[in-house]
């Protein structure tokens, strides 16, 4: 119901009311017209607001810690809503019901459990005055247990064999789009004893004669985090320096495509890798091995 149409029927109520009834009576029935009146608008301010977005502060393997701006939060707020979307799921990238959290402004980070660790996932939060909910807030950016989707694989293989295995599990050669995630996998080829990984990155120009470089990750995300080893040819590549791997200390090396080494594959945002993404590159096996 609409505000102006709240105090229509408010008027209504209020001029049915006072037909004949005693002047103390008038009194006490424009009092409780205007409490209503007054309740309304407050109600609907606070069912119109839209809260900022959360942060995902960290996504554990089954459940992720969010937290919320306190100077954002209402006036009134006694609960927080937090649901999850489970991104490219079964159910067609629909909202869960989600869980109810009491608020304190003392405490503006929350628990969300139950998440699947295989997938990606964002979350959205709402405000309640225990009458009604704010808007929803706008989506978070996808998340992901860091370590959880990557998948290390030992048997060695040249780069576009690396690639299509990769593709071939529904999977992706890895993308490092981040300080955070180079770290990451820095600690998993430790942790795994593995010197070098080849990752999903590659020159466009490895087989033509223009001078200029131009790296690409398989899936097509915009290439804009890197860290090469001083040595690597990351500005001058030629065929034998035009896909790249990560080592143990997590700097980028160049190499010819036709080394055979360990691979990194992900669980790309899109959970089953289409031939489209991981076939960007244009190279296939044959181009390496003849």
């Amino acid at each position: 119901i609409t505000s102006a149409r709240r105090e229509l029927m408010l008027k209504q109520w209020y001029q049915r009311r006072v037909r004949g009834s005693p002047p103390l009576a008038n009194l006490v029935n424009m009092s409780l017209v205007l409490l209503a009146l007054l309740v309304g608008v407050v109600s609907s301010d606070y069912a119109s607001y839209t809260p900022a977005i959360p942060t995902v502060e960290m996504e554990h393997s089954h459940s992720a810690t969010i937290s919320i701006d306190e100077d954002d939060v209402p006036d009134g707020t006694v609960k927080v809503l937090i649901q999850a979307m489970e991104v490219s799921d079964l159910t067609g990238n629909q909202w869960e019901d989600g869980y109810e959290y009491g608020y304190n402004s003392a405490v503006n980070t929350f628990y969300y459990p139950e998440l699947n660790e295989a997938s990606y996932h964002k979350f959205r939060i709402y405000y309640s005055n225990g009458h009604s909910y704010t808007e929803a807030s706008s989506a978070t950016q996808y998340s992901h247990s860091a370590s959880t989707r990557y998948v290390f694989e030992k048997l060695e293989r040249n780069w576009a064999m690396a690639r299509d295995f990769c593709l071939n599990s529904g999977l992706r050669l890895a993308v490092i789009s981040s300080a955070k995630e180079n770290e990451v996998v820095e600690e998993l080829m430790q942790d795994n004893n593995i010197d070098t990984a080849w990752i999903g990155l590659y020159d466009t120009h490895y087989n033509d004669d223009s001078p200029t470089t131009t790296w690409n990750w398989v899936d097509g995300t915009k290439y804009k985090f890197s860290n090469f080893e001083r040595t690597a040819y990351d500005s001058n590549s030629t065929m034998s320096t035009s896909v790249v791997a990560i080592n143990s200390i997590g700097e980028w090396e160049t190499h010819d495509p036709t080394t055979k080494m360990s691979f990194l594959c992900e669980k790309g945002v899109t959970e089953h890798a289409k031939t489209s993404e991981s076939r960007a590159s244009g190279m296939r096996e044959t181009d390496l091995i003849n």
